[in-house]
């Protein structure tokens, strides 16, 4: 059973709002394109989890996506956490394409990848076995006796891994995805006794989505790139010109001659984005939409439904519930 459904990664809702933004030859701009890349690469290779986990059965596990929790001073994040009432299991899921050799004298993962270029990264398992620490102080904090597995998960059938004779960890540890269920049966099979009954498990689960803490990120900051560079207004759908004008209760595009009436949704979105979610006045969501008064700013921002913050001219508006659903179609139209 899916507990925490899979979502779009709020790094990428914000890299992707930051470029439709930044002008073309912007001097951080391709390393902004680079992060967006690598990032998509991996949430890719996570969602292509999904069918094999899908062959779970649903009353014996509880699946979460993308849990983020702390011990105190540092969070730790995983990609999918499993639970049952016998153990847990962390999967690190990694996307890499060409050969991986797994290093164990130096402690490293080494990529070739398909043109040659040798690339170099930290052992996943030394994460993974990091994570599986982390999560099992955690657990014992809040009084939970739960023995915890991990998996490196590579999901590319193609991709090759190849590490020195006799190094049975990576055997053991490092899988293709296609082989994660059998994996996960034979773990089950290890642990014969439960460890939670159906209630402490339910129990269990609550704490973690409650526990659960999103990545908060000033996007514009760690670019080290002001406002002032960002290009503002409601950008077309369609051919993501210049910024549209509002005429009669519409947004027209003077480029394609597009006429929405809800063009501006995606653009609160971007705004919310790139302000790191900060609670906003009317005069910021009136200039950043290229408004002509406060009165039609209000008027949009009353539509909008967006939670509320003070009276007056201290009234502050609040990120919408489902404004990263908005961001998140935003993502697949520009």
């Amino acid at each position: 059973m899916i507990i925490k459904k899979r979502t779009i990664p709020i790094r990428i809702l914000k890299n992707g709002a930051l470029l439709r933004r930044m002008p073309k030859n912007h001097k951080v701009r391709a390393k902004i394109e680079e992060d967006l890349a690598r990032r998509w690469a991996g949430y890719r290779g996570e969602a292509a989890l999904d069918f094999h986990l899908s062959k779970l059965p649903e009353n014996e596990y509880m699946i979460f996506h993308g849990i983020r929790l702390t011990n105190g001073k540092y969070f730790f994040q995983i990609d999918t956490l499993i639970l049952s009432a016998k153990f847990a299991i962390i999967l690190e899921v990694k996307n890499f394409s060409g050969t991986l050799f797994f290093d164990p004298q130096f402690n490293q993962m080494i990529q070739t990848t398909l043109n040659g270029e040798e690339r170099g990264y930290p052992h996943p398992i030394e994460q993974a076995n990091l994570q599986a620490e982390e999560l099992k102080k955690w657990l014992s904090k809040r009084g939970i006796n739960l023995p915890v597995e991990f998996f490196i998960v590579i999901s590319k059938p193609s991709t090759i891994l190849r590490t020195p004779p006799r190094n049975s960890q990576i055997n053991q540890k490092i899988i293709h995805s296609q082989y994660l269920i059998s994996k996960i049966d034979k773990v089950s099979m290890s642990y014969k006794e439960k460890q939670l009954d159906i209630k402490a498990l339910k129990k269990v689960s609550k704490i973690i989505l409650k526990e659960h803490t999103p990545e908060s990120l000033d996007i514009l900051k760690f670019y080290k790139i002001s406002m002032d560079e960002i290009l503002t207004g409601v950008l077309c759908p369609v051919c993501i010109a210049k910024p549209m004008e509002r005429r009669d209760g519409n947004w027209l595009c003077k480029a394609c001659r597009l006429l929405s009436s809800n063009a501006h949704f995606k653009t609160v979105a971007d705004l919310f984005l790139l302000n790191n979610g900060v609670p906003i006045s009317n005069k910021q969501f009136r200039e950043f939409l290229h408004l002509s008064s406060p009165h039609i700013s209000r008027r949009i921002l009353v539509s909008l439904n967006l939670p509320q913050t003070g009276t007056g001219k201290g009234r502050r508006y609040l990120p919408p519930p489902n404004y990263q659903d908005i961001a998140d179609l935003d993502i697949q139209l520009y």
